[in-house]
């Protein structure tokens, strides 16, 4: 998809090089290579746009969303379902801490019961407006034109400089809503055009849900409450405060 659309003319999109065959999947040495063109400008950084580097990047995410790919080529994205992909991992993940199950399994178990218990009334609040949410978005998105979105514009994901806005790893690409790529602005930098609360509102609680499903299910298997463990539990209580 990424070449695609630089081959179309998007220039802000860094794809990887095709070979002489087209293929952008090189082996060596009987190994997967997949070569990207040098940029010398492009370096990753933790520091936050400016406005106008903001600016610049969402009118290139409207450009993406317009994006219409040629009859000729066939184009292997999915499309928006507006479903939980993660479900069952959070089922399980948290009837293991309810019941108490996690707690032999690393320092953060007995942790992890005592927050779902407290907050069991919240998470299932959540997933009942979720699904609810749901249902709504997919009865209205029926019949309208699906927008290309990356997914996930983000600091680790677009480059920026002076001048320029490069957006890399198309991996997320999905036709769906351009609110998923609004909701991901916002979740990262604070702002985003506006759009439709609804969409903007889903996308909010499948990465709540999401995020919580991962947490949980690590504090339900073996852990050593170490560094890592320590940042986790406490991006989990970002979303599950304890009080």
């Amino acid at each position: 998809m990424s070449l695609l659309l630089r081959e179309s003319g998007k220039d802000y999109v860094l794809a990887p090089l095709p070979g002489r065959d087209g293929r952008v999947v090189h082996r060596i040495a009987d190994l997967p290579v997949v070569v990207f063109p040098y940029l010398e400008r492009a370096t990753a950084t933790s520091r936050l746009p400016t406005p106008a580097q903001l600016d610049l990047l969402v009118r290139r995410l409207r450009d993406v969303h317009a994006f219409d790919p040629p009859a000729s080529r066939s184009v292997e994205v999915p499309t928006e379902d507006f479903r939980f992909p993660f479900e069952n991992d959070l089922d399980k993940a948290l009837q293991a801490a309810r019941n108490g199950g996690a707690a032999e399994y690393g320092p953060y178990g007995g942790r992890l019961t005592r927050l779902v218990v407290r907050r069991w009334d919240h998470v299932t609040a959540l997933r009942e407006e979720a699904a609810s949410v749901a249902e709504r978005c997919t009865s209205r998105w029926r019949g309208e034109r699906p927008a290309l979105t990356h997914g996930d514009p983000s600091l680790a994901n677009v480059l920026f400089d002076g001048d320029g806005a490069d957006i890399i790893d198309w991996g997320g690409a999905m036709w769906a809503p351009p609110e998923r790529d609004w909701a991901a602005l916002t979740r990262v930098f604070g702002t985003a055009p506006e759009g439709r609360a609804l969409f903007l509102r889903f996308y909010e609680l499948r990465w709540t849900l999401a995020e919580i499903a991962e947490y949980a299910s690590r504090f339900t298997g073996p852990h050593a409450g170490d560094a890592d463990d320590d940042a986790m539990w406490g991006r989990l209580t970002r979303y599950l405060p304890p009080v």
